[in-house]
């Protein structure tokens, strides 16, 4: 563990000996524990953004739901739902579904790639930096329409309107959804500053 650091939590900048295996070090404001560093970060963080990039392509493309509705079966991919939506005049939300299932997912994951494969390039430190703040300002906003599917598929099966079952996508979708998260948490933002020792010896 580094010698000086900063709680996550409280923030309070405090000196940490080394601390022996088995044992965790404590914040002396906040008593949170204070986060080591996390070894093969980079590893692990690009693994599952091209794990998570792969599956992105059959969770936009395949069905997300299955709805038998009146004696009719229809199939609904993310495209589908959002040409419907904007076809009919419901232009926020469309934009929302887009952007939060579509657009900010694959900026994250080619966000994380990135930054992954550049650590060793001398320059772009700023612009890393830079591109992992985006990443945890669009983070929270990620695939938001499965809520609002949760939400739409509550009320329609208790309203008896249609039967509705998961499609095949929404396992990629789901897979999508957690690959990207671990990805984000996996990733240790200290290596973006760190000097080429220091990073070689923790990535």
């Amino acid at each position: 563990m580094d010698k000086v650091v900063a709680c996550q939590t409280c923030g309070l900048v405090q000196g940490v000996d080394d601390v022996p295996e088995g044992c965790v070090a404590k914040c002396a404001r906040c008593n949170f524990q204070i986060f080591h560093r996390r070894i093969s970060s980079r590893s692990r963080t690009l693994a599952y953004s091209i794990a998570a990039a792969i599956l992105y392509f059959p969770s936009n493309f395949y069905p997300l739901v299955t709805a038998f509705y009146q004696g009719q079966h229809t199939q609904t991919t993310i495209f589908q739902g959002i040409r419907s939506l904007w076809h009919d005049g419901q232009y926020f939300i469309s934009g929302l579904v887009f952007c939060t299932s579509i657009f900010t997912p694959a900026l994250k994951i080619i966000g994380l790639i990135f930054i992954t494969l550049t650590l060793d390039w001398n320059g772009g430190k700023k612009a890393r930096t830079w591109i992992y703040k985006i990443i945890r300002i669009i983070d929270p906003w990620n695939m938001l329409e499965v809520f609002l599917l949760a939400i739409g598929v509550g009320v329609i099966e208790m309203g008896q309107v249609a039967t509705i079952h998961p499609g095949r996508g929404v396992f990629s979708f789901a897979a999508v959804v957690v690959l990207t998260l671990l990805a984000t948490l996996s990733f240790d933002s200290r290596l973006l500053w760190d000097s080429p020792a220091e990073r070689k010896h923790y990535q």
